[in-house]
């Protein structure tokens, strides 16, 4: 078991604690600009934030990469590493982000990844085992999950106040307004989440029958 496989393994502790931090940070006297955040939007925010900029990377090193899949993750990155840094900036320097950019990014993400994808598939075919098949699953777990932030920023379009976004509130709280978000945001952490479990577990049964 090499150790882009017990990085992949082992993420989902790292994406709670930092999870943990993100929600004390943004419910102090410290917080950053977005406003106080519940648990459901911390730990999908911390979900968003390992599961498509770090592990993603993990897979692309990872010996038994498919490299018919290399082209797939490669735009998976560049476009999230291109719209990080840049949503970074226009949140807490430029104050000008609104969510309508990021559903924009999340559908040219989604028809770009696609189409990668169908084109990748006539030459991989249908996964075998092992690192291969979890790299694809991975992909589908990265269109299901952009797909669902596109659904959540509309839904945060929806509900928050025009006093809100002047006071550049990002995130959704505890407070009672939130309270469909959070709970449509609770049920789709928690597949999410169900999913990483499921890849740990993956992992450790092939490092059992000796695969890297």
């Amino acid at each position: 078991m090499n150790i882009f496989s017990w990085a992949i393994a082992l993420w989902p502790i790292v994406t709670v604690l930092l999870a943990v931090n993100i929600h004390r940070r943004q419910n102090s006297k410290k917080a950053w600009t977005g406003g106080p955040i519940s648990w459901p939007k911390a730990l999908w925010l911390a979900f968003t934030v390992q599961h498509w900029f770090v592990v993603p990377i993990f897979f692309l090193l990872h010996p038994e990469f498919p490299e018919d899949l290399f082209a797939v993750y490669i735009f998976h990155l560049i476009s999230w590493w291109i719209r990080g840094p840049l949503e970074l900036v226009m949140i807490y320097k430029w104050l000008n982000w609104t969510p309508f950019y990021g559903i924009g990014h999340d559908i040219f993400h989604i028809l770009g990844v696609t189409t990668l994808l169908l084109l990748a598939c006539f030459s991989v075919g249908t996964p075998a085992d092992g690192i291969s098949f979890l790299s694809v699953s991975y992909i589908f777990l990265i269109l299901f999950t952009t797909s669902v932030e596109a659904y959540f920023a509309y839904l945060f379009l929806t509900t928050r106040s025009h006093a809100e976004a002047d006071e550049n509130i990002y995130f959704a709280s505890d407070d009672p307004k939130w309270i469909f978000i959070n709970r449509v945001t609770t049920f789709f952490v928690s597949i999410s989440f169900t999913y990483l479990s499921f890849q740990s577990i993956c992992i450790f049964y092939l490092a059992l029958r000796g695969s890297p």
